[in-house]
């Protein structure tokens, strides 16, 4: 009788066990960055770039007078640190930017499937100078998303985001950037204020610092800071490395890449390694993302 008894509460037991809710992580889509961002561990925020206003500062388009088309491809290769098991997804980029004008300007296409997510964003950019050595810029998009929200569930939604940028040459070495992404909040947690600078030795080495956070919460909680270096080799060829922290996000890691610029053609090749830390608060577990990015850009 007492051995019946045990046996029909290891079935009870059992039973439980597999009948009772589970909750997966729901880690969010790696955000777009171009090549040339990736090997640099996102940081550029005061860097006078073409291709990369739509992403970083969209006042730095006006330092230029010609049109770029530019196309990007990666492949990302995901392992969950728990499970250990690894996926692979993949991500593409188009950007057409022409700056002849006094007001320059740019066009963008993302798409990004990572775990049964997908987003997809179109982005509009415009910069203009506002004195002899500054530029404004602003740019928006609209994203349309498939993604699972904090409760598991796949959900489909999309929004409207603003970012305004400014920067400012001090000199022909150092220069400055602000930017302060979805100010009017468009989207849940996704403020963010960043200032950055960028030196420039000899026109040899280039050295990038970001440091930003989220203004409607708490700084220490959401601080992100950003730093890379450049190295010209040959004249035409550049190495970078770079490494980020983002506290906000709880997100980590390091690039490195090269580029072969020329006046007309520009290719990129970059390696990215991020670290997405485990966070039950953002039901969000550990992960490692390795990602290889290639990119072509003709100017004319």
């Amino acid at each position: 009788m007492v051995t019946k008894r045990i046996q029909f509460y290891s079935v009870i037991s059992l039973l439980a066990i597999f009948t009772a809710p589970t909750t997966s992580a729901t880690n969010r889509v790696p955000r777009f960055e171009t090549t040339r961002m990736k090997s640099t561990g996102g940081a550029g925020v005061a860097s006078l770039l073409l291709d990369e206003a739509t992403y970083l500062n969209p006042a730095t388009i006006a330092y230029y007078k010609n049109s770029s088309l530019y196309f990007q491809k990666s492949g990302l290769e995901a392992t969950q640190t728990n499970s250990n098991s690894t996926q692979e997804f993949d991500s593409m980029s188009i950007i057409a930017s022409d700056a002849k004008g006094l007001t320059g300007g740019s066009l963008s296409y993302n798409t990004i499937d990572y775990r049964g997510q997908n987003i997809k964003r179109f982005s509009s950019a415009f910069g203009r100078p506002i004195g002899e050595k500054s530029s404004f810029g602003v740019n928006l998009s609209y994203s349309k998303e498939k993604v699972y929200n904090e409760s598991g569930e796949l959900v489909e939604q999309d929004f409207k985001q603003t970012t305004f940028g400014v920067a400012h040459a001090i000199s022909e070495s150092v220069t400055m950037g602000v930017v302060v992404y979805d100010p009017f909040k468009d989207k849940e947690n996704d403020t963010l204020a960043v200032s950055g600078m960028q030196y420039v030795y000899k026109g040899f080495v280039s050295l990038m610092f970001d440091i930003g956070a989220d203004y409607n919460r708490n700084l220490s909680d959401t601080l992100v800071w950003r730093a890379a270096t450049q190295l010209k080799l040959f004249n035409d060829f550049f190495l970078r490395f770079g490494t980020f922290d983002d506290k906000g996000k709880m997100e980590k890691g390091n690039g490195a890449g090269i580029g072969w610029i020329q006046p007309k053609l520009v290719i990129e090749l970059a390696i990215q390694n991020l670290d997405v830390l485990e966070d039950q608060s953002m039901n969000q577990e550990a992960e490692e993302i390795k990602e290889t990015s290639f990119s072509l850009s003709y100017r004319f």
